[in-house]
């Protein structure tokens, strides 16, 4: 029953790792396809981001560098020198013109873009104060303003925390000296330069925003500038310490794709979006294809159902109905009430049982009793030739008044004899045919104690009830006194030897005889492959009752000793049904 339960799951095995294999695979193919689309997308906004970064970058900073070339460029007005001083020589009248030619000037300058918020002119040795729409003599409030400005200039573009401003006194590379003759300040528009990026801020979840590192000054687009702020915080540097270029960023449970740019004069570009929005149709899409890929496991599930229904359980019938007829039941017919294919095959499976029962009725159980006759008729070839021998050495240890050793001898031809005339059972347990061997070997021993020396090991545990033919290991053992022990004079060994393990167990009898050669070796065990009948006759007796009794599995094996002799070994293989007590 667990046979048919394990082939009835492996093939219910088999079909659902078939399903999942090909839903496995459509599901890698989506997922990659998925991803592939996820990168191109955000491979794209990244391109799309860059290339308005690079554009913004370049007009900006152009706009820059072309308003600082006019603040230089202001101080070659040809009026400018003579406001340098209060004693500079000029009437009221051409002072005023001087005045009114800069002020034109610097509204012109303010004028160029809408980058520039205003500008003012600082002449602290004549006292003016000049802006766009401004001319009046400098107060306290303006020197103590003109002073702060000075005192914090270390760069071209400064901030004030609100507006940047670049500061110029018209000294050659710009050196600021202790009382400069003029401070020339342009301040930029910081709500106009949110304006133009706001412009490139082409998604309600994006923004764009320049920081200023040193002054510690954002300028963003109309989004948040929280949500810059804390972009910032989050950027990656690589091993140079420079910021990377593309990265991701996630807040608040969002993921953001981030850009940034170059470092200009103001700080560095930095643009975002958020990719959720960005994602909504794919995100859908996987939705979709979520969907379909549990249709498809609920389809692959009832299939596999259907098909337990009409293939798996009319197979489980006949594999069981199979294993009936292998335990020898061939009573039980199978009916399928469908008329297809099953209906066939139990028909079939109906007429092999009669038709099986028949043959069994007819060949084998008569091959089993023939068998059974040759085994009796093995049994009774069986004769022991040293009785005589036997009763010999006894009366002479009696003679010799040798009790001790008549007594053990009596005991071992006891023994021996009771075991011969035994009236049983065809085949005992192994312990017992072991101990009428080992009493046969005792005998011998008192026979030729002096040439020959018998050693006979222990049977090892869990064998002792192991059923087998009797009579097995004693003709063995007189095999090796008859033939290859015979003519030694001195030193005879005879051994047994048991070896068990790897589903099986060894008897092995070895003597150190010098009678048998390879080539006698070898032609032994041709007559023991051929089962031909010549002088070793007793050896192919045993080897054919094992092979009946263990149905082929078991017999004896012939082979050079390890003293030199010969050495036959019993191999019984005990991983497979034999009856046991």
């Amino acid at each position: 029953m667990d046979t048919v339960k394990h082939r009835k799951r492996s093939l219910q095995r088999k079909l659902a790792f078939a399903f999942a294999v090909i839903i496995a695979v459509i599901m890698l193919i989506t997922l990659a396809l998925h991803n592939r689309t996820v990168n191109v997308i955000r491979q794209t906004t990244y391109e799309k981001m860059n290339s308005q970064a690079e554009y913004y970058q370049q007009t900006f900073e152009t706009e820059i560098e072309r308003i600082l070339a006019l603040q230089l460029e202001f101080f070659n007005n040809r009026q400018l020198p003579f406001l340098a001083s209060a004693s500079s020589g000029l009437g009221v009248y051409e002072e005023r013109e001087a005045v009114l030619s800069v002020q034109e000037r610097i509204r012109t300058i303010t004028e160029v873009s809408s980058l520039i918020k205003n500008g003012i002119l600082y002449i602290p040795g004549n006292n003016y104060y000049i802006s766009g729409s401004t001319i009046r003599r400098m107060n306290q409030q303006d020197k103590e303003e003109m002073e702060n400005y000075l005192k914090n200039y270390d760069r071209a573009l400064q901030s004030d925390g609100k507006n940047f401003y670049s500061i110029r006194t018209g000294e050659t590379g710009n050196i600021i000296m202790d009382n400069p003759k003029f401070v020339f300040i342009l301040f930029f528009s910081g709500r106009q330069i949110e304006d133009d990026l706001s412009v490139l801020n082409t998604s309600e979840t994006g923004g764009v925003f320049i920081y200023n590192e040193a002054e510690d000054v954002m300028l963003a687009s109309y989004s948040s500038k929280c949500t810059g702020k804390m972009i910032w915080e989050r950027l990656e540097k690589d091993s140079l310490g420079e910021y990377q270029k593309v990265q991701q960023i996630r807040i608040d449970g969002e993921n953001y794709l981030v850009l940034v740019g170059g470092t200009g004069e103001m700080g560095v570009f930095v643009q975002y979006v958020e990719e959720a929005p960005l994602m909504e149709y794919i995100t859908l899409s996987w939705r979709y294809m979520t969907v379909f890929l549990i249709i498809m496991i609920g389809i692959s599930v009832g299939f596999i159902l259907y098909t337990r229904k009409i293939v798996h359980k009319p197979l489980n019938i006949l594999v069981q109905a199979f294993e009936k007829v292998k335990k020898g039941n061939f009573n039980e017919h199978i009916y399928h009430q469908t008329n297809d294919e099953f209906s066939y095959l139990y028909h079939s499976f109906n007429d092999m049982e009669d038709r099986l029962e028949q043959l069994i009725d007819e060949v084998y159980v008569q091959k089993n009793l023939v068998q059974k006759a040759q085994l009796k008729q093995l049994q009774a070839q069986i004769n022991p030739h040293f009785l005589y021998n036997s009763f010999f050495i006894l009366s002479r240890r009696i003679k010799r008044q040798d009790y001790e050793n008549a007594d053990e001898l009596a005991r071992h031809l006891g023994n021996y004899f009771k075991y011969l005339a035994k009236d049983g059972a065809d085949f005992i347990p192994l312990k017992l045919e072991v101990e009428h061997a080992r009493s046969y070997a005792a005998i011998q021993q008192a026979r030729f104690s002096d040439r020959i020396q018998v050693n006979f090991g222990n049977l090892p545990e869990g064998y002792e009830g192991l059923l087998v033919p009797r009579l097995i290991i004693q003709p063995l053992l007189e095999n090796a006194f008859g033939h290859g022990l015979e003519n030694k004079v001195s030193c005879g060994i005879l051994e047994v030897n048991f070896k068990s393990g790897e589903g099986e167990i060894r008897i092995c009898v070895q003597d150190n005889g010098d009678e048998a050669g390879d080539k006698d070796i070898q032609k032994m065990r041709e007559s023991l492959e051929k089962q031909e009948l010549d002088e070793i006759t007793g050896i192919i007796n045993i080897h054919r009752r094992l092979k009946i009794y263990f149905q082929g599995k078991t017999g004896l094996c012939i082979e050079r000793s390890s003293l030199g002799g010969v050495a036959i070994t019993i191999v019984i293989k005990t991983d497979i049904e034999i009856p046991v007590i």
